[in-house]
Protein backbone atom coordinates (compact mmCIF):
# COMPACT_ATOMS: atom_id res chain seq x y z
CA UNK A 1 0.00 0.00 0.00
CA UNK A 2 1.32 3.47 -0.50
CA UNK A 3 2.56 5.50 1.69
CA UNK A 4 -0.11 8.35 3.10
CA UNK A 5 1.42 10.96 4.76
CA UNK A 6 -0.11 13.82 6.87
CA UNK A 7 -0.33 17.20 6.44
CA UNK A 8 0.88 18.75 9.38
CA UNK A 9 -2.74 21.14 9.71
CA UNK A 10 -4.39 17.99 9.87
CA UNK A 11 -1.99 16.15 12.59
CA UNK A 12 -2.35 19.48 15.10
CA UNK A 13 -6.33 19.49 14.31
CA UNK A 14 -6.78 15.60 15.92
CA UNK A 15 -3.95 16.43 18.24
CA UNK A 16 -5.90 19.62 19.38
CA UNK A 17 -9.20 17.50 19.71
CA UNK A 18 -7.21 14.58 21.57
CA UNK A 19 -6.40 17.29 24.50
CA UNK A 20 -9.90 18.52 24.41
CA UNK A 21 -10.91 14.78 24.89
CA UNK A 22 -8.67 14.66 27.96
CA UNK A 23 -9.56 17.46 29.32
CA UNK A 24 -13.36 16.54 29.26
CA UNK A 25 -12.81 12.61 30.58
CA UNK A 26 -11.24 13.85 33.23
CA UNK A 27 -13.66 15.82 34.76
CA UNK A 28 -15.43 12.88 35.83
CA UNK A 29 -13.41 13.09 38.93
CA UNK A 30 -15.05 15.90 39.96
CA UNK A 31 -18.37 14.53 39.22
CA UNK A 32 -18.84 17.10 37.04
CA UNK A 33 -21.37 15.73 34.24
CA UNK A 34 -23.01 19.11 33.14
CA UNK A 35 -20.87 21.78 31.37
CA UNK A 36 -22.01 25.49 31.82
CA UNK A 37 -21.00 28.37 29.01
CA UNK A 38 -18.01 29.22 31.28
CA UNK A 39 -16.70 26.17 31.18
CA UNK A 40 -17.52 25.10 27.17
CA UNK A 41 -15.44 28.41 26.68
CA UNK A 42 -12.89 27.26 28.71
CA UNK A 43 -12.52 24.03 26.24
CA UNK A 44 -13.30 26.23 23.29
CA UNK A 45 -16.31 24.82 22.55
CA UNK A 46 -18.64 27.05 20.59
CA UNK A 47 -22.56 26.20 21.05
CA UNK A 48 -24.79 27.30 18.08
CA UNK A 49 -28.60 27.29 17.73
CA UNK A 50 -29.80 24.23 15.29
CA UNK A 51 -33.25 23.86 13.83
CA UNK A 52 -34.63 21.28 12.10
CA UNK A 53 -36.67 23.60 9.97
CA UNK A 54 -36.07 22.69 6.16
CA UNK A 55 -34.33 25.24 4.06
CA UNK A 56 -33.38 27.63 6.99
CA UNK A 57 -29.78 29.69 8.57
CA UNK A 58 -30.15 27.65 11.28
CA UNK A 59 -30.86 24.25 9.52
CA UNK A 60 -27.44 21.47 9.58
CA UNK A 61 -24.31 22.21 7.47
CA UNK A 62 -23.45 18.53 6.74
CA UNK A 63 -26.91 17.10 6.95
CA UNK A 64 -29.83 17.21 4.68
CA UNK A 65 -33.65 15.34 5.85
CA UNK A 66 -35.50 12.89 3.76
CA UNK A 67 -37.90 14.80 1.51
CA UNK A 68 -40.75 13.27 0.19
CA UNK A 69 -44.44 13.84 -0.20
CA UNK A 70 -44.80 9.80 0.46
CA UNK A 71 -43.40 9.69 4.03
CA UNK A 72 -46.09 7.28 5.84
CA UNK A 73 -46.61 8.92 9.80
CA UNK A 74 -45.38 6.71 12.37
CA UNK A 75 -48.32 5.49 13.89
CA UNK A 76 -47.98 1.88 15.96
CA UNK A 77 -49.57 0.49 12.73
CA UNK A 78 -47.15 1.56 10.37
CA UNK A 79 -44.13 1.25 12.62
CA UNK A 80 -45.32 -2.17 14.09
CA UNK A 81 -44.14 -1.61 18.07
CA UNK A 82 -45.62 0.45 20.82
CA UNK A 83 -44.15 4.06 22.18
CA UNK A 84 -43.94 3.66 25.96
CA UNK A 85 -44.65 6.54 28.57
CA UNK A 86 -44.95 3.98 31.58
CA UNK A 87 -44.40 5.77 34.49
CA UNK A 88 -43.01 2.63 35.97
CA UNK A 89 -39.69 2.90 33.64
CA UNK A 90 -36.71 3.57 34.96
CA UNK A 91 -35.30 6.92 34.01
CA UNK A 92 -32.64 5.66 32.81
CA UNK A 93 -34.94 3.12 30.32
CA UNK A 94 -36.86 6.73 28.88
CA UNK A 95 -34.13 7.17 26.22
CA UNK A 96 -33.69 3.51 25.12
CA UNK A 97 -37.69 3.69 24.40
CA UNK A 98 -37.88 6.70 22.52
CA UNK A 99 -34.48 4.92 20.34
CA UNK A 100 -36.82 1.36 19.90
CA UNK A 101 -39.45 3.52 18.21
CA UNK A 102 -38.04 5.65 16.33
CA UNK A 103 -35.38 2.55 15.38
CA UNK A 104 -38.30 0.56 14.00
CA UNK A 105 -39.60 3.31 12.48
CA UNK A 106 -36.72 4.50 10.38
CA UNK A 107 -36.23 0.77 9.46
CA UNK A 108 -40.00 0.39 8.03
CA UNK A 109 -38.62 4.08 5.97
CA UNK A 110 -35.66 1.64 4.58
CA UNK A 111 -37.51 -0.61 3.12
CA UNK A 112 -40.03 1.81 1.51
CA UNK A 113 -36.86 4.41 0.27
CA UNK A 114 -34.09 1.89 -0.57
CA UNK A 115 -31.96 4.96 -1.07
CA UNK A 116 -30.67 4.96 2.18
CA UNK A 117 -28.72 2.01 2.28
CA UNK A 118 -27.19 3.65 -0.89
CA UNK A 119 -26.10 6.38 1.11
CA UNK A 120 -25.97 4.73 4.55
CA UNK A 121 -24.11 1.58 6.42
CA UNK A 122 -23.67 0.44 10.00
CA UNK A 123 -21.91 -2.17 12.09
CA UNK A 124 -22.02 -2.84 15.66
CA UNK A 125 -20.88 -0.08 17.96
CA UNK A 126 -17.75 -2.33 19.02
CA UNK A 127 -16.49 -2.16 15.71
CA UNK A 128 -16.30 0.95 15.48
CA UNK A 129 -13.01 2.62 16.61
CA UNK A 130 -14.04 5.39 18.59
CA UNK A 131 -12.78 4.25 21.98
CA UNK A 132 -15.24 4.24 25.17
CA UNK A 133 -18.91 5.49 24.27
CA UNK A 134 -20.40 4.48 27.59
CA UNK A 135 -20.79 5.11 31.09
CA UNK A 136 -22.01 2.59 33.23
CA UNK A 137 -22.38 4.76 36.48
CA UNK A 138 -25.16 6.78 37.16
CA UNK A 139 -25.83 9.19 35.76
CA UNK A 140 -25.50 6.62 33.06
CA UNK A 141 -25.39 7.27 28.67
CA UNK A 142 -24.37 5.37 25.93
CA UNK A 143 -24.21 5.14 22.35
CA UNK A 144 -27.36 3.17 20.76
CA UNK A 145 -26.97 3.25 17.48
CA UNK A 146 -24.37 4.46 14.31
CA UNK A 147 -24.16 4.85 10.82
CA UNK A 148 -21.46 5.45 8.83
CA UNK A 149 -21.39 6.27 5.22
CA UNK A 150 -21.33 3.54 3.09
CA UNK A 151 -18.05 2.72 1.61
CA UNK A 152 -16.04 5.41 3.29
CA UNK A 153 -17.07 7.78 0.59
CA UNK A 154 -17.52 10.75 3.17
CA UNK A 155 -16.31 10.74 6.90
CA UNK A 156 -19.95 11.84 8.43
CA UNK A 157 -21.28 9.91 11.08
CA UNK A 158 -24.89 10.26 12.57
CA UNK A 159 -25.47 8.62 16.35
CA UNK A 160 -28.08 7.77 18.69
CA UNK A 161 -27.23 8.05 22.87
CA UNK A 162 -29.13 8.18 25.46
CA UNK A 163 -28.33 10.04 29.09
CA UNK A 164 -29.83 9.69 32.26
CA UNK A 165 -29.95 13.29 32.81
CA UNK A 166 -32.05 15.84 31.91
CA UNK A 167 -30.54 19.26 30.11
CA UNK A 168 -31.39 23.07 29.48
CA UNK A 169 -30.82 24.89 26.47
CA UNK A 170 -27.78 26.67 27.89
CA UNK A 171 -25.57 23.74 29.10
CA UNK A 172 -23.91 20.66 27.53
CA UNK A 173 -23.64 16.97 29.05
CA UNK A 174 -20.69 15.51 29.43
CA UNK A 175 -21.39 12.31 27.68
CA UNK A 176 -22.74 14.41 25.03
CA UNK A 177 -19.03 16.22 24.11
CA UNK A 178 -16.95 13.40 25.01
CA UNK A 179 -19.32 10.83 22.27
CA UNK A 180 -18.71 13.29 19.07
CA UNK A 181 -14.74 14.17 20.19
CA UNK A 182 -14.40 10.24 20.60
CA UNK A 183 -16.23 9.77 16.79
CA UNK A 184 -14.27 12.44 15.26
CA UNK A 185 -11.04 11.36 16.52
CA UNK A 186 -11.71 7.58 15.06
CA UNK A 187 -12.57 8.80 11.72
CA UNK A 188 -9.91 11.73 11.48
CA UNK A 189 -7.43 8.52 12.14
CA UNK A 190 -8.67 6.44 9.25
CA UNK A 191 -5.94 7.09 6.49
CA UNK A 192 -9.44 6.80 3.99
CA UNK A 193 -9.90 9.97 5.41
CA UNK A 194 -6.62 12.06 5.16
CA UNK A 195 -7.64 14.69 2.73
CA UNK A 196 -10.91 15.62 4.89
CA UNK A 197 -10.63 18.36 7.78
CA UNK A 198 -14.34 17.73 9.39
CA UNK A 199 -15.71 14.66 10.39
CA UNK A 200 -19.19 15.92 11.15
CA UNK A 201 -21.19 14.08 13.86
CA UNK A 202 -25.25 14.46 13.87
CA UNK A 203 -26.11 13.49 17.41
CA UNK A 204 -29.46 12.65 18.72
CA UNK A 205 -28.77 12.88 22.18
CA UNK A 206 -31.94 11.29 23.82
CA UNK A 207 -32.10 13.02 27.61
CA UNK A 208 -34.50 10.97 29.09
CA UNK A 209 -37.90 12.00 27.44
CA UNK A 210 -36.47 15.34 26.07
CA UNK A 211 -34.64 14.62 23.35
CA UNK A 212 -32.46 17.16 21.31
CA UNK A 213 -30.10 16.79 17.99
CA UNK A 214 -26.26 18.18 18.14
CA UNK A 215 -24.65 18.31 14.81
CA UNK A 216 -21.13 18.70 15.59
CA UNK A 217 -17.52 19.59 13.69
CA UNK A 218 -14.12 21.03 15.07
CA UNK A 219 -13.60 23.99 12.86
CA UNK A 220 -9.71 23.83 13.39
CA UNK A 221 -9.50 26.40 16.23
CA UNK A 222 -13.32 25.19 18.47
CA UNK A 223 -15.68 22.45 18.84
CA UNK A 224 -18.57 23.76 17.21
CA UNK A 225 -22.22 22.48 19.23
CA UNK A 226 -24.88 23.44 17.05
CA UNK A 227 -27.90 22.24 19.17
CA UNK A 228 -31.94 21.97 18.90
CA UNK A 229 -34.49 22.95 21.77
CA UNK A 230 -35.46 19.89 23.48
CA UNK A 231 -38.32 17.97 22.14
CA UNK A 232 -41.09 16.82 24.55
CA UNK A 233 -41.60 13.15 24.44
CA UNK A 234 -43.20 12.50 27.33
CA UNK A 235 -46.31 11.52 25.12
CA UNK A 236 -46.58 9.88 21.67
CA UNK A 237 -45.06 12.75 19.86
CA UNK A 238 -45.58 11.55 15.80
CA UNK A 239 -44.86 14.63 14.79
CA UNK A 240 -41.73 14.55 16.74
CA UNK A 241 -40.70 11.29 15.82
CA UNK A 242 -41.11 11.76 11.99
CA UNK A 243 -38.71 14.90 11.80
CA UNK A 244 -35.96 12.83 13.88
CA UNK A 245 -36.71 10.17 11.52
CA UNK A 246 -36.15 12.16 8.37
CA UNK A 247 -32.86 13.47 9.51
CA UNK A 248 -32.02 10.32 10.70
CA UNK A 249 -32.66 8.57 6.92
CA UNK A 250 -31.37 11.75 4.77
CA UNK A 251 -28.03 12.52 3.11
CA UNK A 252 -24.39 13.63 4.02
CA UNK A 253 -23.35 16.36 2.53
CA UNK A 254 -20.69 19.72 2.57
CA UNK A 255 -17.27 20.19 1.88
CA UNK A 256 -15.04 18.67 4.55
CA UNK A 257 -11.76 18.78 3.26
CA UNK A 258 -9.50 22.04 3.77
CA UNK A 259 -11.60 24.50 1.77
CA UNK A 260 -14.85 23.48 4.36
CA UNK A 261 -13.05 25.11 7.07
CA UNK A 262 -12.10 28.39 5.59
CA UNK A 263 -15.40 29.01 4.15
Amino acid sequence: MDHITEPKERYNLRKALTLMEREIKVLKETDTHTLDQSMLKQYKIRTLPLSLGVDGSLSPKFFTPLLSDNIPEPTAEYVDHEYYTDSTLWSSEWGRSIYMYLDAYTRKLALQFPEIWRVWSCKDIGDYNFGDLYRTFEPVFGTLLIWHVAKSSKPHIKCIMHNDLDVDDGHLLRGEVLTVIRIMLGQLKQKVFVNHMIAPVLLFSLNRRHPRVIEAYFDGHELVIRRTKAYDFSFMNAAGFKTLAQWWVGDAVGDTTKRGIQT
